[in-house]
């Protein structure tokens, strides 16, 4: 789409490049490092792919993190966004979403990349695995080695297979938490809690 051109070429990424995204504000607990490392697996192995973390954080945090990632040599494959409006031309602009959280709830950012077809790498926590199902591939948190090789494994497949995983992502989200569902459970639990007399 247009929206997703724009987007990448903002941020220089090419038609040949695979982008995986990370949107999550930078906080510990959304565990930048772990990605970082796996990042930096994965540019050992592979060529043509890009990396964008989108989201912001506190000055002392954000500069640990700057600092990290120049360490480990990422400078030229990746890209920190600060906060965006446009989160679905964001969303789309990605190849592959990731979250590399150590703690969650129900994250919204894997819905909304699902939501608008993007196969998404996720940590066991939380809400995550249920939210993924079988669109996408779930590895335990901090650890950068098997989400490195899940991430590897989208990346090997062709555009189609991933277009196809995507569309089953963003079926699968319309399904379970798409806004008619929500109301239909809502009134549902509502009208069991009146029969309570709560």
């Amino acid at each position: 789409t247009e929206s997703r051109q724009l987007v990448r070429e903002g941020w220089g990424i090419r038609d040949t490049d695979k982008l995986i995204g990370l949107v999550g504000r930078l906080d510990p607990m959304k565990d930048h490092p772990t990605f970082l490392a796996a990042v930096a697996l994965l540019i050992r192995k592979r060529e043509n792919i890009r990396f964008v973390c989108v989201g912001d954080g506190s000055q002392h945090y954000r500069h640990e993190l700057y600092t990290l990632s120049s360490q480990l040599g990422l400078d030229k494959y990746l890209i920190w966004e600060g906060m965006r409006e446009d989160m679905p031309a964001v969303h789309n602009a990605f190849d592959i979403a990731c979250s590399s959280s150590y703690g969650e709830g129900f994250p919204n950012v894997i819905g909304e990349a699902m939501a608008c077809g993007i196969p998404c790498v996720v940590t066991d926590v939380g809400d995550s695995r249920l939210i993924v199902g079988e669109t996408g591939f779930v590895v335990p948190p901090k650890d950068p080695e098997n989400l490195a090789m899940r991430l590897n494994d989208f990346l090997n497949m062709s555009k189609a297979e991933i277009a196809q995983r995507g569309a089953a992502a963003r079926e699968r989200i319309v399904r379970n938490y798409g806004t008619d569902v929500l109301i239909d459970q809502t009134a549902k639990m509502l009208a069991s809690l009146v029969q309570e007399g709560l």
